[in-house]
């Protein structure tokens, strides 16, 4: 009889700790759950928020590494602007890689290419409020790569409706770009003398016009 009372003893001392790691665990899960914060998604800067945001994945505890609750959190960041920019993605997302596929479009969307960047570095002109540290630390941000910035320089000195095609071949070459600004410049000039010539017409003058003005009158020498 002791032994049946110390067994049905046991049992309830098992079924009580089960009870209490399953409310611990769930306790646990819902401070972590809350615990998670992130600033809404930053429009001027993304590449930025971006890594402000995975550094919270990653000292978050536990650590966020699944694919679709990263989606969600960032969807969860975005305001109603944003949101409108990169709806397509998250409606109809791809079956693997949600999150990846998510940031790519929110950079496509809202982070300058390195062209625009070099332009803006090319651009710059004077202080402005900053200081001497805080202009050198942006133009750094601007550029790591002197190649890019030399490219951006020539392109520059191009003409705009020429630059607009070379975008279309963001990877191509200095040497390509280049032949192939020649052979756009050298189409515009024959177009252009082609125009030329077409507005170019011979004056007609009516036999009304010429009786008005003595056109065409024998001159008499006497």
């Amino acid at each position: 009889m002791e032994l049946d009372a110390i067994k049905q003893l046991a049992d309830a001392i098992r079924e009580q700790t089960l009870h209490a790691t399953q409310a611990t665990t769930t306790t646990v899960s819902s401070v972590s759950a809350v615990a998670f914060k992130a600033p809404q998604f930053w429009q001027t800067n993304a590449k930025a928020w971006f890594i402000r945001l995975e550094a919270s994945f990653n000292t978050h505890t536990p650590p966020i590494t699944q694919d679709l609750t990263k989606f969600h959190h960032v969807i969860q960041l975005l305001d109603s602007s944003t949101a409108r920019r990169v709806q397509a993605v998250f409606e109809n997302p791809p079956p693997v890689e949600k999150y990846d596929s998510l940031k790519s479009a929110l950079l496509n969307a809202y982070e300058a290419t390195q062209l625009q960047k070099d332009q803006e570095l090319l651009n710059l002109n004077g202080l402005g409020d900053r200081k001497p540290s805080e202009l050198l630390q942006h133009m750094r941000s601007l550029n790591h790569d002197p190649g890019t910035l030399f490219r951006a320089l020539f392109l520059n000195q191009l003409p705009p409706d020429v630059r607009r095609i070379l975008a279309q071949t963001p990877d191509a070459d200095l040497d390509t770009l280049a032949k192939t600004a020649d052979g756009i410049m050298d189409v515009e000039f024959v177009a252009a003398a082609t125009r030329s010539v077409q507005n170019t017409s011979p004056i007609e003058v009516t036999h009304e016009e010429q009786a008005n003005s003595g056109y065409g009158d024998t001159l008499t020498w006497i």
